[in-house]
């Protein structure tokens, strides 16, 4: 029997996953879809058909009915409400394809100027400059896409721009002493730093909505994926290139090397933000798909390797190793939790999945106090350098992070909040990390003499 309240639900919660709309739009076009159902009641129409007719309309003028079709297996959604796709590729397409290649090619060939000046890549004394500059060579052109497609105003571009570039003349201008712990740990965060501010241009006047930072974290996601598989492609090539050449005696490696693998990553950067950005509908169904597969396993894991912390009996406070994988494993969780909680329908009621989350919540909370514990020790042992410094300050942002969202989760099982105030406090707290980011990639070199 057809249930349309529950029909209703689900074409309000498929506005609600495109991001495009407020709330209290939903709310209305929600109240406008009832009337209209009403109406066609009363003429004479069953629920269902007055449904179908309805959203039909609204799709005419919403452009919401496309949206909701691709969400909707049962070909009489298809055949109702989904317009024939167009053939071809339009005129907007087109200039972004066109940007990608563009921005593709000056991405590599700005890699490839510093060796023009003699800093050669190969060269150990020059690896450092290359690992500090990385992002310099792809962001800018990445953030300038996003600014292009969101057609910013130049008050925007000007800012963001002006950032990368004075970014880049302050720490090329920092001076850099053995054993150049400083300059490493700039060169660990800077990236990181760098884009958020490239969300910025992402999001654009979205930057300070809840809703905008949450599309931010769900495409950080989903490009991390998708530009891995690409990337592996890349390799495939290289691999197949080196072997077809190698069958006539010649060695491909120092084209492949030089240029296939420094433009080919440079495009697999910009193929990837491509489609995540304007494949949206093919995006969206598969993330939660992966969420679903890989939470149980990284739970898994976790509690698999506390216990044999526990049983071996190995101390983490004396041996560093054991610190860098506790680092490790919590920053490859906390992505996890962010990719399920932005893959998940805020107003869908607690599953099965949201019990996983907290567990893995749980256990990398758990994780999280060892190491820090552990940092501690050393510092007290062993006293302060940038490097602990900067671990005892990520990891107790960390655990405030992981504390609050599960602080949340528990008052969401027990009804007391929404979901979506979750959701608002991992994307106002991506501040926090902005801020620590910042002071590590530039207050540090100042206060520890550049060394």
């Amino acid at each position: 029997m057809f249930d349309l309240e529950k029909n209703i639900r689900s074409w309000s919660d498929c506005l609600r996953s495109q991001g495009h709309f407020k709330e209290t739009d939903i709310i209305e076009l929600e109240s406008h879809l009832h009337d209209e159902i009403e109406d066609l009641i009363h003429a004479g129409l069953s629920a269902e058909e007055a449904f179908l007719i309805s959203v039909k309309r609204f799709g005419d003028s919403h452009s919401v009915s496309r949206e909701y079709s691709k969400v909707n297996t049962e070909n009489l959604w298809k055949q109702l409400m989904l317009e024939p796709e167009p053939t071809g590729i339009s005129s907007e397409n087109q200039r972004y394809i066109g940007l990608v290649i563009l921005f593709s090619f000056l991405a590599g060939t700005f890699f490839k100027i510093p060796e023009l000046l003699g800093y050669s890549f190969n060269d150990p004394q020059y690896q450092l400059f290359y690992f500090k500059n990385l992002s310099f060579f792809i962001l800018p052109l990445i953030a300038l896409f996003f600014l292009y497609k969101n057609k910013s105003n130049l008050k925007m571009v000007t800012v963001i721009l002006g950032i990368f570039a004075g970014a880049a003349i302050l720490i090329n201008a920092y001076p850099s002493y053995p054993p150049n712990n400083t300059e490493l740990l700039t060169a660990l965060h800077l990236p990181l730093f760098l884009w958020l501010l490239t969300g910025v241009a992402y999001m654009g006047s979205d930057w300070r909505n809840s809703q905008g930072r949450m599309n931010f974290i769900r495409f950080t996601g989903e490009a991390v994926i998708y530009g891995t598989l690409i990337f592996c492609g890349l390799i495939v090539l290289a691999l197949f290139t080196q072997a077809i050449f190698f069958a006539i005696q010649i060695d491909a490696s120092w084209f492949i090397q030089n240029y296939l693998i420094v433009y080919g990553a440079a495009a697999v950067a910009m193929i990837t933000v491509y489609l995540v950005e304007t494949k949206k509908s093919v995006v969206e169904n598969f993330a939660p798909i992966l969420a679903k597969i890989f939470s149980p396993l990284f739970l898994i894991i976790m509690i698999a390797f506390l216990l044999v912390l526990v049983v071996s009996g190995k101390s983490p406070f004396m041996e560093r190793d054991y610190l860098i994988a506790f680092d490790f494993m919590l920053a490859l969780v906390l992505g996890l939790v962010l990719y399920t909680i932005s893959a998940r329908n805020p107003y869908a009621k607690n599953r099965l999945f949201d019990s996983l989350n907290l567990a893995l919540i749980v256990a990398a909370m758990i994780i999280d106090a060892v190491a820090l514990s552990a940092i501690l020790f050393r510092l007290s042992a062993f006293g302060i350098t940038p490097n602990k410094l900067a671990a005892l300050g990520e990891n107790l942002i960390l655990l405030i992070n992981l504390a609050g969202l599960a602080w949340l989760y528990g008052r969401f099982f027990l009804k007391k909040t929404d979901f979506i105030k979750i959701e608002s406090w991992q994307t106002t707290y991506l501040y926090v990390y902005a801020v620590w980011l910042a002071i590590v990639a530039f207050i540090f070199p100042i206060v520890f003499g550049f060394n």
